[in-house]
């Protein structure tokens, strides 16, 4: 259910127009701290989709998902909040987050903009970054999924671990090392092992 809903919102902004004015629309980069900081400058103007909190009541929940927007632009703080009319801007793109996502059908299920945040973090300012963040409800209350049916996965053979430490790769790398086999053609992990089960 998560999964669908995150990939139903990324092809919701990034087949619309606006995804055509955006370097970048996907799931928010699992880094944090300079290391995203760095990134959101590196690939902005971008819209990240992120999972909120779940409310569960009696077998049912409520999702909630946040939209990232993040705007930059070399000619100055205004420009990058207003556009320029060749790049985009930051109150373009919140405004129309918010039209294509509130009352929109994504992953199966019905979304309602509930709120739009302006952060104002002195990181951001610092490295010249404008971000917005547009805050989603699904619209009701959706029955939890069924539990997972174990007899549909394949035999467990194969246990590995990957140890990463501090400075972190991101997550683009860790789904390499959780590969079968594992790539490590770009980085590898500090600490791995494997434990190979007897049949």
């Amino acid at each position: 259910m998560l999964a669908e809903c995150e990939d139903g919102l990324i092809a919701l902004i990034k087949n619309a127009p606006l995804g055509q004015r955006l370097a970048v629309v996907g799931a928010l980069p699992g880094v944090d701290g300079e290391a995203l900081v760095r990134r959101f400058g590196a690939e902005a103007p971008a819209v990240y989709i992120a999972p909120g909190q779940i409310e569960v009541k009696e077998g049912a929940c409520r999702l909630y998902f946040a939209l990232g927007c993040v705007a930059r632009n070399s000619r100055g703080q205004e420009a990058a909040r207003k556009g320029d009319g060749m790049a985009i801007g930051l109150y373009q793109m919140v405004e129309a987050v918010a039209a294509l996502a509130d009352c929109a059908t994504a992953g199966g299920i019905n979304w309602s903009v509930v709120g739009i945040d302006y952060l104002n973090e002195a990181t951001l300012a610092d490295n010249q970054l404008h971000v917005a963040v547009v805050r989603l409800v699904s619209s009701g209350w959706i029955l939890l999924p069924p539990a997972l049916d174990e007899t549909a996965l394949a035999a467990f053979k194969v246990f590995r671990e990957s140890t990463d430490i501090e400075p972190h790769e991101g997550q683009a790398e860790h789904r390499k090392w959780a590969g079968d086999p594992p790539d490590h053609t770009t980085s590898a992990p500090d600490v791995a092992g494997a434990v190979i089960l007897q049949e």
